[in-house]
């Protein structure tokens, strides 16, 4: 497996003050660039999914055991370590937001991430990974609002345990 991720933050801002105007305009671009193995900046997997999660749940996505159709036939997908992570509210109706790393039992009062309508929330280890193990496997999805609501996520990472480094846990 090959492939990068890029994320770029691009802005032109003026600013007039009595003495004078500033301008501060800038691009930063970062890329990822992801080659096949189980090391620092490897991969060998990557999920991607769409799913529609009903009112007020949360969703348990396992990354020991995460199974995709192809040709009517389920593919598994065992992630050991996790690269990069990218959800995406596909929602257009404001206030329609999905709650990322919510805790099972206060879903919508504790959470990792909020992702509004139209948003996205992007995650990227690319050196270390985040370790999956028995004990820490499981990211949860919360939706705390009455109606359904639809989301992309995009895992990126290996099926190898990690060897070294310093993974923090996904």
């Amino acid at each position: 497996m090959t492939g990068s991720l890029q994320v770029r933050l691009q802005w032109s801002r003026t600013d007039t003050q009595e003495v004078g105007t500033v301008v501060s305009e800038s691009t930063k671009l970062a890329t990822y660039t992801l080659t096949d193995g189980d090391g620092p900046g490897e991969a060998d997997l990557i999920f991607t999914d769409t799913r529609s999660i009903p009112a007020n749940t949360v969703e348990v996505i396992d990354l020991l055991s995460l199974t995709q159709q192809a040709f009517d036939v389920d593919v598994p997908y065992t992630f050991r370590q996790v690269r990069s992570i990218r959800v995406v509210n596909n929602e257009t109706t404001a206030g329609r937001r999905v709650l990322f790393g919510a805790d099972p039992g206060r879903p919508q009062t504790t959470f990792a991430v909020e992702v509004g309508p139209g948003s996205e929330f992007v995650s990227v280890n690319h050196v270390d990974s985040w370790e999956v193990d028995d004990g820490n496997s499981e990211l949860h999805v919360s939706n705390p609002n009455g109606v359904a609501v639809s989301y992309s996520i995009y895992i990126l990472g290996t099926s190898v345990q990690a060897t070294g480094g310093s993974g923090s846990g996904a």
